[in-house]
């Protein structure tokens, strides 16, 4: 295990892009130190912004501690191993993951799990906009892996998303689900407007009657065989449900129509 603290917090965003578990496995914290990293337009040693040393109070496969709100990429495109972080971190945590545990221990900015293929994140602060989203350009976004949020999240969550699980606790902004292809989103907070908009397939729980966009329509109330599921799902994860949400009956509404209509949000609650 590993322990990486930041020396001094710097205005000039730095990307650690490739500073993996399975990278640093068996290399000595001096051979880590000599690894690549992009501060600005320079590329740098990563020992000139980190402290690194074995084992100690080191809780994960890679420990991050010290001021990271500007540092980005931290996890992006791990395949195996553990992540801790102790602050606040920069944009694309987790990015194209596909396997390991990445664990926030406060808040992130924007991208965290985008593309994401597979393994675990959970963020115990608030996360920015395009969680678990496709970039710019591209045709699908999260297609596996479970994002466990535990405060608020911005716009755009799961854009595109096409399997995989997100779970939200706090609120989440605008277009929650926007042009989902397949896969779950759990939301538990207040929801912001066009919920689902251009959703194709998937599924979408919510706690409180979001702000679904006019091409939506109201199926059925019902009690899915597959809630068992997932409400015990959510206890393994530790997931602070609302009062009373899943005991009775769920709210069907089945959209977009404007994309096929076989996508469905469920409300409880």
């Amino acid at each position: 295990m590993l322990k990486l603290t930041l020396r001094v917090p710097s205005s000039i965003p730095l990307e650690v892009d490739g500073i993996t578990p399975e990278r640093v496995a068996g290399l000595s914290p001096l051979e880590v130190a000599k690894l690549p990293v992009q501060h600005g337009n320079r590329s740098e040693p990563l020992g000139e912004f980190f402290q690194v040393t074995a084992g100690g109070t080191a809780i994960a496969d890679l420990h991050f501690a010290g001021d990271t709100r500007n540092v980005k990429l931290i996890g992006a495109r791990m395949s195996a191993g553990s992540v801790f972080v102790e602050g606040p971190v920069g944009m694309h945590v987790g990015a194209q993951m596909s396997g390991g545990s990445l664990t926030l221990d406060s808040g992130a900015a924007g991208w965290l799990g985008a593309e994401m293929q597979g393994g675990s994140i959970e963020i115990r602060g608030h996360a920015g906009d395009h969680v678990g989203a496709a970039y710019r350009g591209s045709r699908r976004g999260m297609t596996g892996g479970t994002i466990v949020v535990r405060g608020s999240a911005g716009d755009e969550l799961g854009l595109l998303m096409r399997r995989g699980l997100i779970v939200v606790e706090g609120a989440c902004g605008q277009f929650a689900g926007a042009s989902m292809i397949a896969g779950t989103l759990a939301l538990f907070g207040t929801v912001g407007e066009r919920c689902g908009a251009g959703m194709k397939r998937g599924t979408i729980l919510t706690a409180s009657a979001p702000q679904l966009p006019p091409s939506f329509r109201f199926a059925c109330e019902y009690r899915p065989s597959f809630l068992p599921l997932y409400l015990a799902h959510f206890a393994r994860l530790g997931v602070n449900l609302p009062t009373g949400f899943g005991v009775g009956t769920l709210r069907c509404f089945r959209g977009d129509m404007l994309t096929g209509g076989k996508g469905e949000v469920l409300v409880g609650g």
